[in-house]
């Protein structure tokens, strides 16, 4: 029989991958606008069109270390490549990153085959092994019922649904709008009690119990730091306002334990969540919902304003739930911190039917009531969605916009 890799071998090979990528990125990322394209990039340096086409490829659309492998040109090609780079006067900690990432590239080779080729053919070759007798989803659905067990905690779904856009306040800044929905969850009596993340900038403003507003109402950048929708909302959780706490990083919504079919929804505004990458800002936004309590089905929608989406890479994955993302400047630089698990990102239209894309009967409305209290036009956005079942217990699942800024 011949050699396939284990399981732990292939997640060595992808972080490694994920580490090559990063100084690769690093590189390109400096390159001028016009030449981050492959056409652009071939004309620029002078290089092969099928190595320029293989590392644009690689950069925008490798989402696991895995992929980077499979798609990066070899070693050689990749050396030639930056030469080219520091004949147009890149920077030099920049080509001296890019180096040491080839050198790990090619101890990576050495380390498991003969060649780049004979890498790629044996990953495939193990991957597929892997997948066939190990599903992925079986493997989650079976930690759910773990966690189920111990903490006596369960939510049917959650659902996420973001608008990212220019600031209506100062359009040097990204102001974002996000709709969460608990539905169906159930706790017993030793449960921890619902909780809801705050985004360090409402933190520090947010005092006292929160507003609850209604599907009707419009109120678009007047919405409050944080408000219950009350008709997502129990009876249970809307009659005690009061007693909702603001606990650090997170709000601790007032839970009756033992209940069950308890649902939860809120509207979160942030006016200047991040300095606009157009204005000196981070290159990179980034959404993102944490399965906190174990869940059966996890829905994430995201509408970035046109303006922003032509500019931008879409990527998606799956993270520890506390990763600290404030100063982060690429999702790359995550590498460590990633699991090795799927968070397919798909494009919609955003006036597609919902429902039917991500087979949820209440997508529809929830996505229509937050265009509706943002007062934000719908077709001024690109949408993404991702659906995950039997979410990683504790994980987060994030997707992040790198935008191309000169």
């Amino acid at each position: 029989m011949s050699k396939t890799l284990s399981r732990k071998e292939l997640s060595l090979i992808g972080r490694e991958g994920e580490r090559i990528k990063i100084g690769l990125s690093n590189l390109v990322d400096a390159f001028p606008n016009h030449a981050k394209t492959i056409t652009g990039m071939s004309k620029w340096l002078g290089a092969n069109k099928s190595t320029c086409q293989r590392m644009v490829e690689t950069i925008n659309k490798a989402d696991t270390g895995l992929e980077v492998i499979d798609s990066l040109p070899g070693p050689a090609g990749i050396k030639g490549f930056i030469k080219l780079a520091e004949s147009k006067g890149s920077n030099e900690s920049l080509l001296e990153e890019a180096r040491s990432v080839v050198q790990r590239f090619e101890n990576l080779i050495y380390d498991f085959s003969r060649s780049h080729s004979a890498l790629k053919k044996l990953i495939r070759e193990s991957s597929s092994v892997k997948e066939t007798t190990n599903s992925k989803r079986d493997n989650r659905a079976a930690l759910f019922e773990s966690v189920k067990k111990i903490t006596g905690e369960t939510m049917e779904s959650s659902f996420a649904a973001f608008i990212l856009k220019e600031s209506e306040q100062d359009s040097n800044y990204i102001q974002q709008f996000t709709l969460t929905y608990y539905d169906s969850c159930e706790t017993s009596e030793h449960s921890r009690p619902l909780m809801m993340p705050i985004a360090p900038v409402e933190n520090k403003i947010l005092s006292g119990e929160p507003d609850i507003v209604s599907q009707e109402q419009v109120k678009g950048s007047n919405l409050p730091l944080f408000s219950v929708i009350k008709e997502f909302t129990s009876s249970s959780i809307t009659e005690n306002l009061d007693k909702f706490e603001l606990d650090g990083d997170v709000m601790v919504i007032p839970t009756k334990l033992g209940r069950s079919n308890l649902n939860f929804g809120a509207i979160q505004h942030y006016p200047k969540l991040q300095q606009s990458p157009f204005h000196g800002g981070k290159k990179v936004s980034c959404v993102g919902l944490q399965t906190r309590y174990p869940t059966r089905i996890q829905y994430i929608a995201c509408f970035l304003e046109k303006t922003f989406a032509m500019r931008s890479v879409a990527n998606a994955g799956v993270y520890a739930g506390g990763s600290d993302i404030a100063g982060i400047s690429s999702s790359d630089l995550l590498w460590y911190d990633r699991f090795h698990d799927e968070a397919d990102l798909r494009l919609s239209e955003p006036y597609d039917d919902f429902n039917e894309k991500l087979d949820y009967p209440l997508a529809n409305e929830l996505v229509d009531n937050l265009f509706s209290m943002s007062g934000c036009q719908r077709d001024q956005y690109t949408c993404f969605l991702m659906k995950v079942e039997y979410p990683i217990w504790s994980a987060t699942y994030r997707m992040f916009f790198q935008y191309a800024v000169d």
